[in-house]
């Protein structure tokens, strides 16, 4: 099973990504080794491996400008055959994401340019059967969320910042973000019907109302964990959880793949590296 017509609904903006040694002390003044710019935000994140994976995908969220940055985003979902002309493109100035990636692959963010922005809304759901969303962007749509009664829709979301008081398929979350007992909680309420706690090397934990399952990820050393978990959530959004252990394995390998690898996860790649990831019932 896969999905038809899926929407990625979050943040979008430009990645300003600085390969560091480590982070600064106070007062300090360090040099990057290596510097670049992507576009980023999960809505972007997630729709461009989506397309990547051949699928019909639309994004919508934060406005962006009618500016340099904005054009740069406008062009790179173009290049990737990404749907955006529900996107709303304004005289405000296109935020920004300061990424800082140390030697051990982790990142620290500073974004910019989010205060007063506009965002879309929900409407034509009926065209999607399946949306994703970030953490970010639930206080925007929280209500509509709320009232939403489209039993064909597939929902997930890709990490924790607001209390959850709507219905979910699947929440893809750091076990930094989220205690277990919480995860539990909104399982056993069946608020969520699937968690996925991610946690870079270490095991996942995949909790539903069938019980635990634990997914060990393959012996990668992490080089940047920017993106890596958008990678996993992109994965499920796409491909949904009728084979629920296979399609898990796949979206781990997805995330392995981003967080500790050179390589793009094509659909080739992800199960080659699936074999790797395994899966013990708790």
């Amino acid at each position: 099973m896969y999905f038809k017509n899926i929407l990625c609904f979050g943040t979008l903006n430009p990645d300003l990504i600085y390969f560091v040694e480590s982070l600064p002390n106070k007062g300090d003044d360090i040099r990057s080794s290596k510097s670049n710019i992507r576009a980023g935000g999960t809505a972007i994140n997630c729709s461009e491996l989506i397309a990547l994976w051949g699928k019909p995908v639309h994004v919508r969220g934060n406005s962006i400008g009618d500016d340099p940055m904005g054009r740069y985003l406008i062009n790179h979902l173009k290049e990737s055959g990404i749907k955006y002309s529900d996107l709303i493109i304004n005289d405000t100035i296109t935020p920004t994401c300061s990424i800082f990636i140390d030697s051990s692959g982790e990142r620290t963010i500073v974004s910019s340019g989010y205060e007063g922005l506009q965002w879309n809304n929900f409407e034509n759901l009926k065209a999607f059967d399946s949306l994703i969303l970030d953490r970010y962007s639930i206080q925007f749509v929280k209500e509509e969320l709320q009232n939403l009664n489209n039993k064909n829709l597939f929902i997930s979301q890709a990490g924790y910042e607001y209390e959850i008081n709507y219905k979910l398929d699947f929440l893809i979350v750091s076990k930094d973000e989220i205690t277990v007992q919480k995860a539990n909680s909104l399982i056993d309420s069946k608020t969520v019907k699937y968690i996925l706690l991610t946690s870079s090397n270490l095991p996942a934990r995949l909790i539903g109302q069938e019980g635990v399952v634990e997914i060990v990820p393959p012996d990668f050393k992490t080089i940047n964990s920017n993106g890596a978990g958008d990678a996993t959530a992109a994965y499920i959004a796409a491909f949904g959880v009728h084979d629920l252990i296979t399609n898990i394995k796949n979206a781990c390998a997805a995330g392995a793949i981003v967080a500790g690898t050179d390589d793009l996860p094509t659909l080739e790649k992800i199960g080659e590296v699936s074999k790797l990831v395994d899966v013990n019932l708790r």
